[in-house]
Parts: C-alpha cells; structure tokens; sequence
C-alpha cells in the first residue's frame, strides 16, 4: 500500500476509533440526575437517624456528627450543579459521594422522577421536585451559616434535623408539602429567601 493511503487508512481508523469510543458516553439526563439526588437525599435522612442521643452517648455523638455533617455538605453543594442543569457533572458528584460513602443508590428505593410527574407530582403553585431541592439546600445552608454565626451546638443541629426529617420522602412524594413544610421551618429561624 502507498505510504499516502497508509497515513490516509490511518487517519480514517483513529477517527472511527474516536467516534466509536465517544459514541458509547451516554450523557446523564435529567431524570438520571434527580433520581440520584432523591437516593442521596433519602440515605442522608437515614444516615442522621442513626446518630445517637447526645445526652445518653455524647462521645458516640461526637464521633459519628462530622460524618452526617460533611455527607449533607457535600450533598448540597452539588445541588447547585442540579440546579444549573449541568446534569453530567451532577451525576459525576453523585456518584462519588454515593462511593465515598458506600450508598447504593438503587437500594434507598425512591421512585423515578418520571413516574412521580407522570403521576402529576409536579408544579402545583409554582414547587415542583426541583424547587423543593433547591429550597431544602438552601435551608440547609441558611442553617449552616446561622450555626457557625451564632456558634450553635450538637442539641440546635439534632433539633434541625429532627424538624427537616420528614422532607427527603415528601420531596419525592408531594413536593409542594415539602416546600410548605420547608418554608414553615425557615420562618421559624427566620431565614427569608
């Protein structure tokens, strides 16, 4: 063979190789995003849960706290990747924290995205699963800054998880109960958006 149609071959091979390799990525989808996010979410409000009683095992308290806290910090960071709609790089987040933290995902059982809106669970009055995300981040990080502000203890943070307990499941079930229960919660600390 020629040495010009070798480099041509060449070339037409690497590029075919290229498209083949590229053509396999599977982009991460909306759907695929929030159904991460809703597992995530769930699995933190278990992952809160087993934190013990402060007052009958405070050094157990003290040992398992960082964990819960740095799991819902991270968690709420990459909700404003979701929010943005930068979904490939949401679900990248998910799913190292989902590995970082040995969660599997399809076993927190939360329902699709698209089977919570093909059931009509989406915008009612302005909430939908998106808002409700959004408005339980930005809680979360209303109360964050308000702790270290005020330099809030183990009792104020296990008293805001015990009242932002029931979100993670309404968020999937009745996003618009979530964000009336989330700007309950907000009320009453204060916190305006």
């Amino acid at each position: 063979m020629p040495k010009p149609m070798r480099q041509a071959w060449f070339a037409i091979t690497f590029v075919a190789a290229a498209l083949a390799s590229t053509s396999t990525f599977a982009a991460c989808t909306r759907e695929q995003a929030f159904n991460r996010m809703m597992a995530l979410n769930q699995y933190g409000m278990k992952l809160q849960a087993t934190l013990p009683d402060p007052l009958a095992d405070p050094q157990g308290y003290n040992a398992r706290y960082p964990r819960v806290t740095d799991f819902s910090k991270r968690l709420g960071a990459v909700g404003k990747t979701l929010a943005d709609q930068k979904y490939d790089d949401a679900c990248a987040s998910y799913d190292a924290l989902a590995k970082d933290y040995d969660v599997d995902l399809a076993a927190q059982g939360v329902r699709p995205l698209s089977a919570l809106e093909a059931q009509g669970k989406h915008p009612k009055a302005g909430c939908d699963l998106a808002e409700a995300s959004r408005r339980s981040m930005w809680l979360t990080e209303s109360f964050q800054h308000k702790a270290q502000a005020e330099h809030l203890g183990r009792d104020d943070w296990q008293r805001f998880g015990k009242q932002t307990e029931p979100i993670g499941p309404l968020m999937q079930q009745d996003p618009q109960k979530a964000c009336s229960m989330i700007d309950d919660v907000a009320a009453e600390y204060g916190f305006k958006r």
